[in-house]
């Protein structure tokens, strides 16, 4: 007898089943990595394609909220930002809104040249001591204001003026703003006279004090201030004209606040 025992045989249906068995194995797999594949290239593929597409709706669409210009929400956004320079509203506004300080600047200026040729005036007096000049420096330091309301013209050697002249004279101290300031009875009238330099000085003295009280008294008779008045002469002067005398023949009508 043989004792050595005899392999059995495996059935055929077995290594089919085998077979397919391993096949679909290898199916699933190979699906499994195309899947993987796929998906890999898919989403590199969406990280290139998403900026473009981003990049497109952003200039497509400014905003990301679309808002009516008429409404209020349009005007917030379409404003400036506060602290934020704004050159055309800026001139807007200075356009709009005039600056007080701007036209005050002016005013001042005025009143210090005013100012000056009044103490001008002062130093040109021959007949006062530097004591009164002194004390009138100071009077005029303190004055408020001063206004040179009117300038008489005289012929040669004359003392009293045209009638054009004291017409015109009349008619500046009746406007509105000159009756305004004389209605301060603490406001002063003050006529000077001049002369040109022609003659002596003692003449032209004289001749410069007598048209500034012919004028006072003019003043006096047309009209009823109640205002204080004073005549001043300054003799023989070159302060209106250096080259014309007759320029240098007149008065000076001065209203000073004290």
């Amino acid at each position: 007898q043989n004792l050595v025992p005899r392999r059995k045989r495996i059935p055929r249906g077995v290594w089919i089943i085998v077979g397919l068995t391993a096949f679909f194995m290898i199916a699933a797999f190979g699906m499994t990595g195309y899947i993987i594949y796929h998906a890999m290239v898919e989403g590199r593929h969406t990280a290139h394609v998403e900026p473009a597409e981003t990049e497109t709706r952003t200039k497509a669409s400014p905003s990301s909220s679309v808002v009516s210009s008429n409404s209020p929400a349009a005007s917030v956004q379409g404003a400036p930002t506060v602290g934020a320079e704004s050159p055309q509203g800026t001139a807007a506004l200075t356009k709009a809104t005039p600056n007080a300080t701007s036209s005050a600047v002016p005013a001042a200026m005025e009143e210090d040249a005013t100012r000056k040729a009044v103490l001008t005036r002062i130093d040109l007096m021959r007949n006062l001591s530097n004591k009164d000049k002194d004390e009138l420096y100071a009077q005029v330091e303190r004055a408020r204001g001063f206004k040179k309301v009117a300038l008489v013209q005289f012929q040669t050697g004359r003392s009293a003026p045209a009638l054009s002249q004291v017409d015109d004279l009349i008619a500046k101290i009746q406007a509105p703003d000159t009756q305004k300031l004389l209605s301060d009875p603490t406001v002063v009238v003050i006529f000077v006279g001049y002369a040109d330099t022609q003659g002596n000085e003692a003449t032209n003295l004289e001749i410069s004090r007598a048209r500034a009280e012919t004028v006072q008294r003019l003043v006096s008779a047309r009209l009823k201030l109640a205002n204080l008045m004073h005549s001043v002469g300054m003799g023989g002067q070159e302060l209106f004209d250096k080259t014309n005398r007759e320029k240098n023949r007149v008065v000076e009508v001065w209203a000073v606040q004290p």
